[in-house]
């Protein structure tokens, strides 16, 4: 009798600490998780860009959302948002959002707490006074140490639910009909715009290949779909956030590592102000 009460306990108190799990595993994503898409039974997707302005393909990028009528959000990188101010006004001025991609694109998981405190604040001002309080961590790495960091510092962390590996040497027709297959109600696209202190050997700086197979994308799409920025998506459903923690593979590392050893001496040179 005894060998039964106390097996009977034991699994009482194991259902009872599933019971707790997932409403604590529910609060963790919904304080510490990123954005990755929203749920809603409205045709609207939000398509996000990555490591711009850049001079050349950011005004290109914006031709053809105006041709198809759709609005985007660009997490720009803050040391080329003070080389190109123009077009960081003409992408907010076109009805756009413009976020926060870091000052200069490092992996926050190998960065000091003051490091990434520098790599917000001067991002933050170098977008002012057209950037919102979203924040994309470069390379999508994060620990639980920086996510921690972003929330105390105020941003929505946006990661994303589909992607056409546009940062790799991809046909445009492969990158346009995955486009066309993968997005639903509530996706978050991410794209780059841009290709700024990639940690892959085989990494595709031109941006050809994704910009026709966007405009290709959106012709198909635009009578399903309406194209909308991260804001707005936030208004028309249900945020879902995942808990995400990244690092990268261990063939970034060596890149990464140099980026970071190159701007730690640049900042012991010059400090931050």
């Amino acid at each position: 009798m005894k060998i039964a009460s106390n097996s009977l306990i034991r699994r009482v108190l194991g259902r009872g600490s599933g019971l707790l799990a997932k409403p604590l595993n529910n609060a963790t994503q919904n304080c510490l998780g990123v954005l990755t898409r929203v749920v809603t039974h409205r045709p609207v997707v939000a398509l996000t860009f990555d490591d711009g302005p850049h001079p050349e393909n950011t005004p290109a990028l914006l031709a053809i959302l105006a041709k198809h009528d759709g609005r985007a959000t660009f997490f720009m990188i803050g040391e080329l948002a003070i080389q190109y101010p123009g077009v960081v006004r003409t992408v907010a001025q076109a009805g756009h959002a413009v976020a926060n991609h870091s000052w200069s694109h490092l992996s926050f998981p190998l960065l000091t707490a003051r490091e990434r405190y520098e790599q917000l604040r001067r991002c933050k001002e170098a977008l002012a006074p057209y950037g919102t309080m979203l924040f994309r961590p470069p390379y999508c790495h994060q620990s639980l140490a920086s996510r921690w960091q972003t929330l105390c510092a105020g941003y929505e962390v946006v990661a994303f639910n589909v992607h056409v590996e546009d940062w790799l040497s991809r046909p445009a027709e492969w990158m346009s009909e995955r486009l066309v297959r993968q997005i639903r109600p509530g996706s978050i696209v991410i794209l780059h715009d841009n290709i700024y202190r990639s940690a892959l050997t085989a990494s595709q700086p031109d941006r050809r290949p994704m910009l026709r197979a966007l405009d290709d994308a959106l012709e198909r799409l635009q009578q399903r779909f309406r194209f909308v920025t991260v804001p707005e998506l936030l208004r028309l459903g249900q945020p879902l956030r995942e808990n995400w923690y990244r690092q990268g593979q261990e063939e970034m590392q060596p890149a990464l590592q140099r980026y970071l050893t190159e701007q730690r001496l640049q900042w012991n040179k010059a400090p931050p102000t």
